[in-house]
């Protein structure tokens, strides 16, 4: 039996580890027979030169597991009853070249090929919907995190309410009053972490398979893919001048049961949906019994007069859920956001989010109703609003004057990123991978879309960019495009 032991007095791995692991191999692949006693500890110890205290603690976990009996003025034995015939024998870790074939379900399947989630973990100019993370006021922040510890932790150090803290949804629902135009109740406000698990909960709460949705072309990535996973008919719907073009959609589709927009700036256009095009949007989902998706995730910062009121604003039938996030705002690290809720549906949207996950901290929801009620979080945003709108005016200019042959940027008047289209007719894709190679981050106008466009182009995040770094990465940027073969 010694002949299977290998003790390595030097290794990082402790000794009663290593003996540990050894027993188990020689019993797992046989060698040690069910019924076979085991030597002493004290003749185990005195061969292996070892502590007999050592030994003895493993045979202890052993016996513990079931792998061992301790028989008492007998000794300790390899259990009885082990299917040596149906337990696999003990085998070596298999190399990564060679791995075992492993079958997921279907609906795993759509969710590796979702193009959300092919995403880079550092952060470089110009990834789009980032913050500008260094001019978050953190020591401000930590302070209103260290006093949600101390202030009714036994309270905020829990769960917290199946809903989100009653503090912060009124402190969301007087912002919306404020910012939105929206007469938000806050019992009607669910609490999520963030955007993303706003979509997982509407789609799990109102899509059976085979639904019919409405959704923009291009649009946003994530919130499409978990409803196609969740067997929705996604329906493609172009954007025109107004926002999403209603009578394509009618003609090709005409009873949707869920409509997802993003009106006051959409994403990724930038196109904001006019009042004619609202109306007339709510009116159909009224006529149709359909919900709508009101995505409003960067709505703070347009820098052409106020906020604009949401499209939740004019809806008198409460046929909208409003979504929204601190993951712009903020930073993404929060894991906050919310969804205003149609009455009737308050306590089934708490029921799901309590089941598919109440990932949301109840010590950062007591810190940000401080923050917002303090007026800390509208202090930070007319910062941001600033900072971003001479960012956006720096990168516009730079690529007017530097990349006129490879890139047209279209203005912007809010939000945090800009598309430029391509010339040329280079492939966004190819685009987007040379400029990965060049340490600078963008994402292709195709991964938006369901139907491609007629026109390629790049989607540029300006907010998180440094004013003093952009001319240098446009000329860069300019230099890898200009490269890039050009179709026949």
């Amino acid at each position: 039996m010694l002949h299977g032991f290998d003790i390595e007095r030097g290794s990082s791995v402790p000794i009663y580890r290593q003996l540990d692991a050894a027993l188990r191999r020689l019993i797992l692949d046989g060698t040690l027979e069910p019924g076979q006693k085991l030597p002493s500890t004290r003749e185990l110890a005195l061969e292996l030169c070892l502590s007999r205290i050592t030994v003895k603690s493993v045979y202890e976990q052993l016996v513990a597991e079931g792998y061992a009996q301790a028989r008492t003025g007998a000794g300790t034995f390899i259990s009885e009853g082990l299917d040596f015939e149906t337990f696999p024998k003990f085998r070596r870790p298999r190399s990564k070249a060679n791995p075992p074939a492993i079958e997921i379900s279907d609906r795993a399947m759509a969710i590796m090929s979702s193009k959300a989630s092919v995403r880079h973990g550092k952060i470089a100019p110009f990834r789009p919907g980032v913050p500008a993370l260094d001019k978050f006021p953190v020591n401000i922040w930590n302070k209103y995190l260290s006093d949600a510890m101390v202030c009714d932790a036994r309270r905020n150090l829990s769960y917290g309410q199946v809903n989100g803290s009653t503090a912060l949804r009124t402190s969301i629902a007087k912002h919306l009053t404020d910012a939105r135009g929206m007469q938000a109740d806050p019992d009607q406000i669910i609490i999520t972490s963030g955007a993303q698990q706003a979509f997982v909960l509407i789609a799990f709460v109102l899509l059976n398979k085979g639904d019919t949705v409405w959704y923009e072309n291009p649009g946003h990535i994530a919130g499409r893919d978990v409803m196609q996973i969740m067997g929705a008919n996604v329906t493609p719907v172009p954007i025109d001048s107004e926002g999403m073009d209603l009578a394509y959609a009618a003609k090709v589709n005409p009873k949707p049961t869920l409509i997802f927009v993003t009106p006051s700036h959409q994403q990724p256009l930038g196109t904001t949906m006019s009042l004619v095009r609202r109306l007339a949007l709510l009116n159909h989902a009224h006529q149709n019994d359909a919900w709508i998706i009101e995505d409003d995730y960067d709505s703070e910062f347009r820098y052409r007069g106020r906020p604009l009121p949401a499209l939740s604003a004019l809806d008198s039938e409460r046929r909208v859920f409003y979504v929204g996030t601190f993951s712009k705002s903020m930073f993404a690290a929060i894991r906050l956001g919310y969804i205003v809720v149609p009455p009737g549906l308050v306590e089934t949207f708490a029921k799901a989010r309590n089941l598919l996950g109440q990932s949301s901290s109840a010590v950062a929801e007591q810190a940000l109703s401080r923050f917002m009620d303090d007026g800390r979080f509208v202090e930070h945003i007319r910062k941001m609003r600033r900072i971003y709108r001479e960012r956006r005016d720096i990168l516009f200019d730079c690529l007017i004057n530097d990349c006129p042959d490879v890139l047209e940027p279209q203005a912007t008047d809010a939000g945090m990123h800009m598309l430029a289209w391509l010339k040329n007719g280079v492939d966004d894709q190819v685009a987007h991978h040379a400029l990965l190679e060049a340490g600078i981050e963008s994402l292709p106008l195709a991964v938006y879309c369901q139907k491609p466009l007629s026109r390629s182009g790049l989607v540029l995040g300006f907010s998180a960019a440094p004013e003093n770094r952009i001319p240098k990465l446009v000329r860069r940027m300019a230099e890898a495009l200009r490269v890039l073969p050009r179709p026949e």
